[in-house]
């Protein structure tokens, strides 16, 4: 081997060399980034309470059901506990009476089905349990296309696939480049996970969700004025397929439901939760979702036969003066459309007034609300 061979060879090693360097140093800081964020933690870290001031929101990972079944279960034991889907998570601590631990478990259930599981799963009674039954829940065709039913999604606390970080890597970069990533918020929140992180998205330290780049830029979001809702509404699409009755065998499923939880001295007060109401008068006007003035009637029965247990329709909230900009989206009402609700379900049970706080905080909560102008929507 000749003089400039040897150099050509220490060369290439060099530049291998640093090559390899400098990936290892973009990988690196990809990996200390996400750990920093929580995006590469074991799923067992993140039962634990929060501070009042943290939210949980991871970016990359999608472990909503069993975290907040596991908090519910494991961290808060809550003597009052909100339980549904997404429908249920603007429900917050302040609503509820100080003598009460509370948490908001919404997210923990996605279909009729999961009531039951996790039911059977939760080790305490609460006292009280304040549930959501979204009304697609019972809608045949709805239940044709929902993600199947899983009867481990409860079980364990299943930690991050090892074959997931590197994609998580790639996906880390293309936000950066993006710009969806703010570093110096990374290196200085105490939020977990991206999404709450960069956006402030993400679960309370009571379970509630908070969604920080909606309040702070609702024009931008995918339903401003219920574009995307009211395009599912035409096409009869994601939750809002068409049905003209509803399904007899999901309501024997929440029957099972309701007769663990009396089994156990659990009170249950369940609603079918609000639609904006320019969303509800578009649904209307198809004439394609016949089911919904039906669910109501097909479950009170149910409810009646189990003692303690109560049902309230709040599928069209027309009449009580919500307004739509006081909806996050199409189907998701704020926390006073929420606070209005709880205050109405008082006045009608008075069993209830001792879970909650006075109609006179109530009110104060509201106003609360009100004096931040929060408008989701310009109509």
């Amino acid at each position: 081997m000749n003089k400039t061979e040897r150099y050509d060879i220490r060369r290439f090693g060099v530049r291998l060399g640093l090559f390899l360097l400098l990936v290892s140093a973009i990988i690196g800081l990809s990996c200390i980034c996400l750990y920093k964020a929580g995006e590469f933690s074991s799923f067992s870290s993140f039962i634990r309470p929060l501070q009042q001031d943290q939210l949980f929101g991871l970016g990359y990972s999608y472990y909503d059901k069993a975290y907040k079944f596991h908090m519910a279960n494991e961290v808060y034991r809550p003597q009052v506990l909100a339980l549904g889907s997404s429908r249920i998570m603007q429900v917050k601590r302040p609503v509820v009476n100080r003598d009460y631990s509370f948490y908001n478990a919404g997210g923990a259930i996605q279909n009729a089905r999961e009531l039951v599981l996790f039911i059977d799963k939760l080790d305490d009674s609460p006292k009280l349990i304040l549930l959501n039954l979204d009304q697609w829940w019972f809608n045949k065709a709805n239940l044709e296309v929902d993600r199947p039913f899983s009867a481990s999604v409860y079980d364990g606390k299943k930690n991050l696939d090892f074959s997931k970080r590197g994609q998580f890597v790639c996906d880390f970069y293309s936000d950066l480049v993006k710009g969806k990533i703010d570093l110096v918020k990374l290196f200085t929140s105490n939020h977990i996970g991206l999404n709450a992180i960069c956006n402030e998205n993400g679960f309370a330290a009571d379970g509630s969700r908070y969604q920080g780049d909606m309040i702070k830029a609702p024009e931008l979001q995918d339903d401003y004025n219920f574009k995307d809702v009211l395009g599912r509404i035409r096409d009869g699409i994601n939750h809002f397929q068409y049905g003209d009755c509803p399904d007899s065998s999901m309501v024997g499923v929440v029957d099972a439901f309701l007769d663990k939880c009396v089994a156990r001295k659990i009170k249950v007060v369940a609603f079918l939760p609000p639609f904006a109401p320019y969303v509800y008068k578009r649904m209307q006007e198809t004439g394609k979702y016949g089911y919904l003035s039906q669910l109501y009637d097909m479950l009170l029965p149910v409810f009646d036969r189990h003692e303690g247990c109560s049902l309230y329709d709040y599928t069209d909230v027309t009449d009580t003066g919500a307004h739509n900009y006081d909806f996050d989206d199409g189907f998701h009402g704020s926390e006073i459309i929420y606070n209005g609700m709880i205050r109405q379900m008082v006045r009608q049970d008075s069993t209830l007034a001792p879970f909650f706080v006075s109609e006179q905080e109530m009110e104060r909560l509201d106003s609360i609300y009100i004096s931040k102008n929060i408008h989701y929507h310009s109509l």
